[in-house]
């Protein structure tokens, strides 16, 4: 057996290109990544929080009828507690109330729940609105 000369061995341990090319690509990224935070943290307003509230579905229960609601933050910042009331009206007459509190909507992301009525909401003027939140 002989043994490998020096050229032999450092034919070894040579890069190979892949090694070159998954290197190249992973700095790419990390600086895509980077130049993209960078450009968020330089151009977002930090506005406070924009909720507004949308009727998503009405479904009968067998105690009344629910409400399936989405609030929408289109704000920069998050909103904790947000509080939603729903009235139901006929005319100026109120019907019924309904409230409900969503723990947490972040920045520029939507949350779903339900409010429960024991009159048909499709029977009368459904007004909802968020009514409040708190920092989180």
């Amino acid at each position: 057996m002989t043994r490998p000369t020096l050229e032999q061995q450092a034919e070894n341990f040579r890069t190979h290109r892949i090694e070159w090319l998954t290197g190249l690509v992973s700095t790419l990224i990390v600086l895509a990544i980077t130049g993209w935070i960078v450009f968020e943290a330089a151009t977002t307003a930090d506005r406070p929080p924009e909720l507004s509230a949308h009727v998503l579905a009405i479904d009968p229960l067998t105690s009344g009828w629910r409400v399936m609601i989405e609030i929408r933050n289109d704000g920069d910042q998050a909103a904790a507690a947000v509080a939603v009331k729903a009235t139901l009206l006929n005319g100026e007459t109120t019907i019924e109330d309904a409230e409900t509190t969503f723990d947490y909507v972040a920045a520029g992301s939507t949350s779903q729940g339900g409010l429960i009525f024991a009159n048909d909401p499709t029977r009368h003027r459904l007004h909802i609105r968020p009514s409040g939140y708190t920092e989180p």
